[in-house]
């Protein structure tokens, strides 16, 4: 049995933070329904902090509260998923330019900034190392994360961060269907250096080839997992 021991205060945002990963690395699949009741127990807390993270979650298009049945997760929407990564794509592109535009190798939170970036990737190495794809996943969105804070735009990052579960779904199916843990990496080893190099043309490329590459598998992905979204359309 699974029990959380964080502070009363911050209870309702670890569940919801819990349930949301279960949703996005599928462990709760499209279509699955779960009970507070049952979660309650699995997780050792009131009914009253799951019931504020389902709610959230189901505000944000992940669950589904049926009366008289329970909570079901929502099945993959490809309509969602188009919006969400056109929103995310368009933040993020102007994030990192913003940040190739303005980096100083030389400046004290430039070096800062690059030896977290490095360790980010160095955790991720060695996740996909030990075949941890939950852990490589988690490491690609802190690269991610760690990049758009550089920008200074708080706003800009917080909605990109808002938007992406929805493609984070998508995206966790073509990380564990491809595997291509190498050239994720790869990508991201060379996004850094193209910000060391203040070459916000060439990061631009390269980021947005990175993001779109989940599109060059949905067709497999489609034919692989049918029962997980809504309609094709």
């Amino acid at each position: 049995m699974t029990h959380l021991t964080f502070p009363r205060k911050t209870l309702g945002t670890e569940i919801y933070r819990y349930l949301y990963n279960e949703v996005i690395t599928l462990k709760y699949k499209p279509g699955q329904m779960i009970s507070e009741n049952e979660l309650a127990q699995q997780l050792g807390v009131s009914r009253t902090p799951i019931r504020e993270a389902i709610r959230l979650l189901s505000s944000e298009g992940f669950l589904r509260v049926i009366p008289q049945k329970g909570i079901q997760v929502e099945y993959i929407s490809l309509n969602k998923v188009k919006e969400a990564f056109q929103v995310r794509e368009s933040l993020e592109r102007t994030a990192f330019r913003q940040v190739a535009e303005s980096w100083n190798h030389e400046a004290e939170e430039a070096i800062h900034h690059k030896t977290a970036v490095l360790d980010v990737i160095k955790q991720q190495k060695e996740a996909a190392n030990d075949g941890d794809l939950e852990q490589f996943y988690h490491y690609d969105e802190v690269f991610h994360d760690k990049i758009l804070g550089m920008c200074g735009n708080e706003t800009l990052s917080a909605y990109v961060r808002q938007v992406r579960g929805h493609v984070n779904r998508m995206r966790y199916l073509e990380f564990y269907e491809t595997q291509e843990t190498d050239r994720i990496i790869e990508d991201h080893e060379q996004m850094l250096k193209l910000i060391e190099c203040n070459d916000a043309a060439a990061l631009d490329k390269k980021l947005t080839e990175h993001l779109h590459n989940v599109w060059s598998f949905y067709d497999y992905i489609f034919e692989r997992y049918p029962e997980y979204f809504s309609s094709r359309q």
